[in-house]
């Protein structure tokens, strides 16, 4: 499949994603596209190939379009716009940040303390970054070997 076929895979992928706050199916996309399932399917694989979506094993539908989750993660992404609240699923507290960050927007990140599971509430307010209680971020493995193992980093 040619590269700006991929390429339109991905936009539209993330544009229904935002509109809907869900990940569409291999079939919602194909349908969106007017084309054929299969073509989705092999866009999906070589985007993933490409580190640009994770994918669900046996299914090959969407586990994450960083940094977006398609599934429910411990890291619940709110943002406000025009009055209204939406939620997502952020990968880790990094990609939550990035939901944030790609959406424009204030917002917050629901999550907990990864050494003792308190409640945390990270706020993004005008570009400013304040956690609640004060905490920190730790990333137990440098960034260059996240793609090691993608799901578990």
């Amino acid at each position: 499949m040619p590269a700006n076929f991929n390429t339109r895979v991905r936009v539209r992928l993330y544009e229904m994603f935002v509109a809907s706050g869900r990940s569409p199916s291999k079939a919602e996309l194909a349908a969106d596209l007017g084309c054929d399932i299969g073509a989705v399917g092999n866009a999906f694989l070589e985007l993933a190939a490409a580190h640009m979506l994770v994918l669900q094993p046996g299914s090959g539908e969407v586990l994450m379009a960083n940094p977006l989750s398609a599934v429910p993660t411990a890291f619940v992404v709110e943002t406000e716009a025009g009055g209204r609240t939406r939620s997502w699923y952020g990968n880790c507290i990094w990609d939550a940040l990035g939901v944030i960050s790609m959406l424009q927007s204030d917002g917050r990140v629901l999550a907990s303390c990864g050494c003792c599971g308190e409640s945390m509430t990270v706020s993004v307010q005008g570009g400013e970054v304040a956690c609640d209680p004060p905490g920190l971020v730790h990333f137990a493995l440098p960034a260059r070997q996240w793609w090691d193992d993608i799901v578990f980093n």
